[in-house]
């Protein structure tokens, strides 16, 4: 019964640890999905809409030309829904530019259309008491703003196009390079040298590699283990059969046959852990020098990070900054909760049955359906990643020849 027990509580800790793992692994996905270019934020002031216009239009000029949208946050703003009698304080990001290259939403707002706006989710239900308010009015620093779209992943945020005639605050670029260029320098210095811009830079994709790289650091660390293991395993099997040579034919042709199974075992194991994880083992071309004498990129490259860093930690944080910030620490809360319950298990750690390891596989499976299932977006993200639904098989299945391969 005591073993029943214990058997039952192992798949409970295994399951939640899989579960942390795959929540994990969402919430980097809801990094990565932000963090695709770089923000350029102006050193002192704002720009002007027609300096703004200006910039847009020599760089659309350019044979290259780089996508850059101008943008700023006003915070605490008041929205009123006059029908109703209702305001509201909100964080407001006036656009100069179509917004679907920043803004995930329901609907873009378009750079011509000056009257429309975006709404959250949640600020549209407290000024209109539902999340269905496309074509819905509402009044913003004396203009009347059609709603066009409800934004996604953001709270208590507005968006509007900014007023060309108006004090704007456009403090910020969010830049995108044109990946049909071949410039060997950087191209979001090559843009600001080439308008003269003032700016920090601020590479949000760091963000989404270093939840990446926490993500893939549990599986990394079982795989090592199973991998010393199996080959354990396999030199004990290879001095048995050096000791059977001086026996009879056929049992020294089953021990070689056997020994040489046991050798494919953590190859066949490598090779499956990199189909499953190769986009976590790639190397941003960034992070390559251009030229093979350019003995100081690496230092120059990690002083860049670390200056980078610092910036990002340092800088008064936006509603757009929030968007990668919020799953990236999600992803470190969780990744710690499954490194957790790992050290949990491993006190545990027991030879497991053919059963107990199906039923571990056939637990994990249901826990991820039910995460996909509250997920939404992220959800589904996840029902298409293979390493996601074949990482369970793998490790148990991995642990469970590990474990008969010593039995020999």
């Amino acid at each position: 019964m005591r073993g029943g027990r214990k058997a039952v509580c192992r798949l409970g800790i295994l399951g939640l640890l899989l579960l942390c793992c795959f929540l994990a692994k969402a919430a980097a996905a809801g990094t990565e999905k932000y963090s695709e270019g770089v923000s350029v934020r102006k050193t002192k002031g704002t720009w002007s809409p027609a300096e703004a216009d200006s910039i847009r239009q020599e760089e659309s000029e350019q044979e290259f030309p780089d996508s850059c949208i101008f943008w700023g946050e006003r915070g605490e703003e008041v929205l009123e829904n006059e029908k109703l009698d209702r305001m509201e304080q909100a964080s407001v990001i006036e656009v100069l530019g179509d917004t679907q290259g920043l803004l995930a939403a329901t609907a873009p707002l378009y750079e011509e259309d000056e009257d429309g706006c975006l709404l959250s989710e949640d600020l549209a239900c407290r000024l209109f008491g539902s999340k269905y308010v496309m074509g819905e009015e509402i009044s913003y620093r004396g203009r009347t703003l059609t709603v066009r779209g409800i934004l996604r992943g953001m709270e208590g945020t507005a968006a509007v196009q900014a007023e060309k005639e108006g004090d704007s605050v456009l403090d910020t670029i969010a830049y995108e390079a044109n990946t049909e260029g071949d410039s060997l320098e950087s191209p979001v210095q090559a843009f600001l040298m080439r308008h003269g811009i003032q700016g920090k830079v601020q590479p949000w994709r760091y963000f989404a590699v270093c939840a990446e790289l926490l993500v893939f650091l549990l599986p990394l660390v079982i795989f090592l283990r199973m991998a010393g293991r199996t080959a354990d395993a396999c030199r004990k099997m290879h001095s048995r059969s050096l000791r059977t040579r001086a026996g009879k034919d056929g049992r020294q042709r089953n021990t070689r046959i056997r020994t040489a199974g046991m050798y494919a075992v953590p190859v066949l194991m490598a090779v499956l852990f990199y189909w499953l994880f190769r986009p976590s083992l790639g190397v941003n071309r960034d992070m390559m020098p251009t030229k093979w004498s350019d003995f100081n990129f690496w230092r120059q490259t990690i002083q860049q990070i670390q200056n980078n860093l610092e910036l990002l930690l340092q800088t008064k944080k936006t509603s757009l900054d929030l968007l990668v910030l919020r799953p990236f620490f999600s992803c470190l809360k969780y990744c710690v909760m499954a490194w957790l319950l790992y050290a949990v298990g491993y006190r545990w750690e027991k030879n497991a049955g053919t059963a107990e390891v199906l039923a571990g596989i056939l637990l994990s499976w249901i826990l991820l359906l039910g995460v996909i299932c509250f997920l939404g977006d992220s959800g589904l993200y996840l029902a298409g990643e293979k390493r996601v639904w074949f990482w369970a098989c793998f490790w148990l299945t991995g642990g469970y020849a590990a474990d008969r391969m010593h039995a020999f």
